[in-house]
């Protein structure tokens, strides 16, 4: 009886973890981004390896033509990088663009600012994280707006804040 009841506990529970990641509202959706890269581009490996370092789990595609994901967000080209990642949550799909700190995506996803299709810490920032080679230069990171228009978030220095902007939520 004592083995049985064991059973049933253990197939509960594992439907229960079952049910939950396959729940679009689950607390674990938010750690999961899928990266779309270059196959030839060092620095976008070094800012996966940093985002795993912070808890997050990556799935990466690395292709020539992963310029198309930033036409299907309307990532203007000013406002690109080098990659693109993608995240959901609360059902609601942001673009990463480029060398985000960690502080940037938290924000984001804990705001979840309705007219915001993503981040974007535009072109390559030396210091920025995944472009640590020695130089550490200030550096905006900006919220990108369905319009195609885009509101400061604020200024970073490597991944810290230094200049917090002021957003209209």
């Amino acid at each position: 009886m004592r083995f049985l009841a064991s059973i049933m506990t253990f197939a509960l529970l594992a439907t229960c973890l079952s049910a939950n990641s396959a729940n679009p509202n689950s607390a674990n959706q938010s750690k999961f981004i899928k990266v779309f890269e270059s196959p030839t581009c060092g620095c976008c490996d070094k800012w996966v390896e940093y985002m795993k370092s912070k808890g997050y789990k990556l799935e990466v595609h690395k292709s020539t033509d992963f310029y198309k994901i930033k036409e299907q967000y309307n990532i203007k080209p000013a406002y690109q990088s080098c990659h693109t990642g993608i995240i959901t949550s609360a059902n609601q799909s942001y673009a990463l663009e480029g060398h985000i700190p960690l502080g940037a995506l938290e924000w984001l996803l804990e705001h979840k600012p309705q007219e915001a299709i993503g981040i974007s810490a535009p072109g390559m920032p030396q210091g920025s994280p995944g472009m640590e080679q020695g130089t550490y230069e200030e550096y905006p990171v900006i919220l990108l707006l369905k319009g195609g228009e885009y509101e400061l978030l604020g200024i970073y220095k490597g991944d810290k804040l230094i200049k917090p902007a002021k957003i209209k939520e």
